[in-house]
């Protein structure tokens, strides 16, 4: 295995692209939020304070970090505050509910959490007060909890009057100023302790099992991979790019395809104060965006309200429809598809530009492989590697790759020689290019979120009269797929959708719950002479059920 060197001239850490950044782009806008303007030296200064604020609560190296926050400047400066000083960072999801944040504190062992009041209406504080019970009864903000014995503290961004919270950022820099020698001097002398084999990230990923999976990355896995995109679809920012960014940045899309990539170009970053397509259709022309990161079903309702002033959006980078140099538009089998990947190698393994024209035999392709990472194809059955053009299930090895899943042995993750199967079935032919065919496991990915359906099933069978639930990803145009769950009833039970519904909006992300709810028998579903739902046939049969009814 060959590594790709990080091309500056410094060790691939957080600490080290903060510092060159900031002296390459000093007065530039960084992060932009209503009327909140930060510079690239406003961000490294406010996070050095909030740095040196967490050294003195007792966070150091490889101290677990959780962040519940969402897309705002506060996200930013909370991550690059943890991670500079050599945190482990958790950036946990905005969408988990109160059982979710409890697995995922005990999961992580988190021992500090950073989280924000309030969000598009839901109260943080009672949720995390749900999600550990406890917590209410606590007096001190030194916590020691039965139930989450490594949780020592927590800061809240935004109004909180409990007192087992630390009172936000102000707490923060209050901590620092009550040290003297925890000055700057000191947090550069930290930060230059902090390697690329540190750990960096762990980002809550769904797998193939009931519980999410915490995928770990290192400095070096992410710093080096991101850079690498630069002259890629995935990465190609203009140092005049001004982007919205709606992709969360505790999921993949948002780090490396936005976060990063502006870092590095010294862009610049908006966000929008509510989820409303006016609003964030109102932050593109005020701050005349060059560029809208999200996916097709948040891009749509912004279209929408565009079109109904008279507005055209087409100027956005990446735009809607890829076009050759000659202006004519890209049919799918004459360009790249798209660049295949996972949280697993922090993005995609594949490199190519969505709007490169491709040779005929070529179309239709996801990418070459990224500089010095490998893939093969191997025969599911018998672990032989294949040859070009034969389907099997893909392997991949390599520097951008994680250090492994958070609480598992490494011998349960990669094989003997390093190599990692993903659960993709592909074939690559003669001239590396890769073609992707569809899933080895059932996982649902819906407007680029995974949902596990085994989690999903697991909640749905505690409540009264479903005796078993089936949760499928049918395909739609906007969101890739919805989430659609097949009820097989107790004798006699009725089925209220709109009930279950209401209830799992308590009990986990809103985008795992089921949109569609189909009632069947049991004998009516596609099984195997075991009892085994036979999942493609199940999606087959109810797809033509729906061709019928239209």
């Amino acid at each position: 295995m060959t590594d790709v060197p990080f091309l500056p001239d410094y060790p691939a850490t957080l600490p080290n692209v903060i510092a060159d950044t900031t002296r390459r782009y000093a007065d530039k806008e960084f992060l932009v939020m209503g009327e909140r303007r930060l510079t690239f030296r406003d961000v490294e200064r406010s996070s050095a304070h909030l740095a040196r604020g967490l050294l003195a609560a007792g966070v150091g190296k490889a101290t677990r970090v959780g962040i519940i926050i969402p897309n705002t400047p506060d996200w930013v400066e909370a991550w690059y505050a943890a991670g500079r000083i050599g945190a482990f960072t958790v950036p946990l999801s905005t969408f988990f509910q109160a059982r979710e944040i409890s697995w995922a504190l005990n999961e992580a062992d988190i021992d500090t959490l950073l989280i924000v009041d309030e969000y598009l209406g839901h109260n943080y504080i009672e949720r995390l007060e749900r999600a550990i019970p406890e917590l209410a009864a606590q007096t001190s903000t030194q916590l020691y909890l039965p139930s989450h014995p490594y949780l020592r503290r927590i800061v809240v961004w935004g109004k909180c009057d409990r007192p087992w919270a630390i009172k936000g950022p102000q707490a923060l820099r209050a901590m620092a100023d009550a040290v003297p020698t925890i000055d700057d001097a000191y947090l550069k002398t930290v930060e230059s302790l902090v390697t690329p084999a540190d750990l960096l990230m762990g980002i809550c990923t769904s797998g193939s099992t009931a519980q999410p999976k915490i995928v770990v990355h290192t400095h070096g896995s992410v710093l080096k991979t991101t850079h690498a995109y630069r002259p890629y679809s995935l990465g190609n920012f203009r140092p005049d790019e001004r982007c919205l960014c709606a992709m969360p940045f505790f999921w993949l899309g948002g780090l490396n395809s936005n976060l990063m990539p502006v870092i590095y170009e010294g862009a610049c970053l908006l966000f929008s104060e509510s989820q409303r397509a006016e609003d964030q259709l109102d932050v593109l022309i005020k701050e005349k965006a060059t560029r809208a990161s999200m996916w097709p079903a948040q891009f749509k309702p912004i279209r929408e309200v565009a079109e109904s002033r008279g507005l055209n959006l087409n100027h956005l980078v990446p735009g809607v429809e890829v076009r050759d140099p000659q202006g004519n538009i890209l049919p799918l089998e004459r360009r790249i598809a798209s660049l295949l990947g996972m949280t697993e190698s922090f993005g995609p393994h594949g490199v190519g530009n969505w709007g490169e024209v491709l040779e005929e035999k070529n179309g239709a392709s996801w990418g070459r492989n990224l500089e010095g990472i490998e893939r093969k194809i191997v025969d599911p059955a018998t672990g032989e590697t294949l040859p070009p053009g034969k389907d099997g299930e893909l392997y991949i090895r390599g520097w951008s790759m994680m250090a492994g899943y958070y609480k598992r042995e490494r011998g349960e993750i990669f094989d003997a020689d390093g190599w990692f199967p993903t659960g993709d079935t592909c074939h690559i032919n003669e001239n590396d290019y890769l073609y992707f065919k569809g899933r080895v496991s059932d996982m649902i990915k819906t407007a680029g979120a995974n949902v596990s359906p085994q989690e999903v099933e697991l909640l749905m069978v505690t409540y009264p009269g479903v005796a078993e639930a089936i949760v499928l990803g049918m395909p739609d145009e906007v969101r890739g797929e919805n989430v659609l769950a097949v009820v097989i009833p107790r004798d006699g039970a009725k089925i209220d959708s709109a009930a279950i519904q209401k209830r799992m909006k308590d009990e986990i992300s809103s985008y795992k719950i089921p949109k569609e709810f189909v009632v069947m028998n049991f004998s009516d579903v596609p099984r195997t002479t075991s009892g085994k739902v036979q999942r493609n046939a199940l999606k087959k049969l109810l797809a033509e059920r729906s061709a019928a009814t239209k």
